[in-house]
């Protein structure tokens, strides 16, 4: 019993400190991102759904609105995703009265890795059950938390990130759910995959496969089990409806007019792909396959691989059981009475759905985060796995092999700060610019002001760009002091133009962004060894 009480304590101590330092992290760095180039259009879905719910229950518009872009009607502007986020920030903007854009910007940030931060703890709770083990439950919140590309936009990435804290707090009350069907997991289950699905209607997909594998695992021995799913399905409706204004009215056609976008999303931009423009509303099959591959750090990736082809190899092994006794249920017969089986899926499933679909994808694989928990779940089971075969009594140096690898990955980060949204590991190779996109956010025009403001004392500078990135919208993270030094304007008339390489329009409409020749490279910032952004400055002034 002392020894059990000691156990508690040392995991509540250490967790304690872990979340400190993961806290401690985010308020040291949030100040030094950037905006991205979504940002201005997220906060205006905000307002376009705050003001529709204020008119909704006070029958007038709110007086101070402090947005300044003109705000148009729900009907006309829902967007592919629901509000909640963006929603609330908009809340706190109105209700504090946040006026400076600098301001408002940086609140969005805290919040957002905020909300990062609760989702990781969410995360070492699903592990931490799933191996009965805290040692693992905190591994994978460590892993999480320092996924370079993951770490950088867990600030300025109010979809994919936002929701992918949210599918996991959802992801660990289903599977709360799919063990006991408790009216307490019920209402959280249903509450917190409706948040998820009202952030990226890609949530709707856990939904089917909970439900199947707990009735499947259930229906012998509870009789009740159709009565609970079904009460789950109601709430989750719902809650829904009720986090989803645009849905208010016309809940089932609206969500349909939602669902379709989603799987055929007119995005008519060019993803810069090994070495050549693609559209966006159609990737090569293989692009998520090398985006995860190439930015997700090698030590994740190999553990991701020996879990991976083990728990392949038992489903193998479990359908030649099944076609030898037409037993159904050993088809995921695995020893956690099919928990892995449903991590296996989450993170098989999305993959092929967006292929099958041929989703609209850029930017990355940012769209599919949310399948990223079960990928480091599935990497847990390697270490695990690993651990028992090799290391079963050397505790001790298969601890000091992790410190040091993740210590390289952290290191790395450092070095990278505040750009390890263009992070790319040893698999990417050397020439990384001349194969893929880097700062395709624009958070480079933030440090790129910065030294021009820094090193140009005059009181106008004249700012052009050699790209599609707003810079009116990125210079609003800067104080109103250096926002009123800057004015943007054409290439020609400018004294300096900034370049951050990247062209949504393909090679066709470079010419819009051409940079006169009397300018020459005044200043490069790197992310590492890499080049981000360029500064060029008019030799004639």
């Amino acid at each position: 019993m002392h020894n059990f009480l000691k156990n508690i304590n040392n995991e509540i101590i250490v967790v304690f400190l872990l979340y400190l330092a993961f806290l401690s992290i985010g308020i040291i760095s949030y100040k030094d991102f950037g905006i991205s180039v979504d940002e201005w259009e997220l906060r205006l879905h905000g307002f376009t759904n705050f003001i529709y719910i204020y008119e909704f229950l006070f029958q007038k518009t709110p007086i101070g609105l402090l947005s300044n872009e003109l705000i148009p009607k729900l009907s006309d502007y829902f967007g592919t995703h629901g509000p909640v986020f963006n929603l609330f920030t908009a809340f706190i903007e109105f209700f504090f009265k946040i006026e400076d854009s600098r301001n408002y910007y940086l609140m969005r940030h805290y919040i957002n890795n905020l909300i990062f931060i609760i989702g990781n703890f969410y995360f070492y709770l699903l592990v931490k059950q799933r191996f009965n083990n805290w040692s693992y439950g905190l591994l994978g919140s460590i892993f999480l938390f320092f996924s370079p590309r993951i770490f950088a936009e867990s600030f300025y990435n109010h979809k994919d990130i936002v929701f992918l804290s949210f599918f996991i707090i959802c992801l660990y009350y289903g599977i709360l759910f799919y063990k006991a069907q408790t009216y307490k997991n019920i209402i959280l289950f249903s509450f917190f995959t409706a948040l998820a699905i009202d952030i990226r209607i890609m949530g709707i997909v856990i939904v089917p496969i909970i439900i199947f594998f707990t009735y499947e695992n259930h229906i012998e021995k509870n009789k009740k089990i159709i009565l609970y799913i079904s009460i789950f399905l109601i709430l989750l409706s719902l809650f829904t409806i009720i986090f989803w204004p645009y849905l208010w009215n016309s809940p089932l056609i609206n969500f349909y007019k939602v669902f379709k976008t989603f799987s055929d999303f007119g995005h008519e931009g060019y993803n810069f792909y090994l070495g050549s423009y693609h559209l966006s509303s159609n990737p090569p099959w293989h692009y998520i396959f090398v985006w995860i591959l190439i930015t997700t750090p090698v030590l994740y990736l190999f553990l991701f691989f020996c879990g991976f082809t083990l728990y392949t190899l038992k489903i193998f092994s479990n359908i030649k059981k099944y076609i030898s006794n037409n037993i159904f249920k050993q088809l995921w017969d695995d020893g956690t009475n099919g928990e892995d089986f449903i991590y296996y899926i989450l993170f098989i499933l999305p993959i092929f759905i967006v292929i099958i679909l041929n989703s609209t994808l850029y930017t990355g694989w940012r769209h599919l985060f949310f399948i990223y928990p079960c990928f480091l779940i599935i990497s847990i089971k390697g270490i695990h796995y690993i651990k028992n075969k090799y290391f079963r009594d050397k505790n001790l140096l298969i601890s000091s092999l992790l410190a040091l690898f993740i210590g390289q990955i952290i290191f790395g980060m450092f070095n990278y700060h505040p750009h390890q949204n263009v992070y790319f590991n040893m698999l990417a190779g050397n020439k990384v610019e001349k194969l893929f996109e880097l700062d395709y956010w624009g958070l480079s025009n933030k440090q790129a002001f910065e030294y021009i403001l820094e090193n140009d004392k005059r009181e106008i500078i004249k700012v052009g760009s050699a790209g599609p990135i707003s810079l009116e919208n990125s210079k609003k993270i800067l104080t109103l002091q250096d926002r009123s030094r800057i004015l943007i304007t054409t290439n020609l008339e400018s004294d300096y133009i900034i370049n951050n390489y990247i062209d949504w329009n393909g090679d066709y409409k470079k010419k819009r962004y051409n940079i006169p020749s009397n300018f020459s490279v005044y200043k490069k910032i790197y992310a590492h060894k890499q080049i981000v952004s360029s500064i060029y400055k008019n030799e004639k002034n």
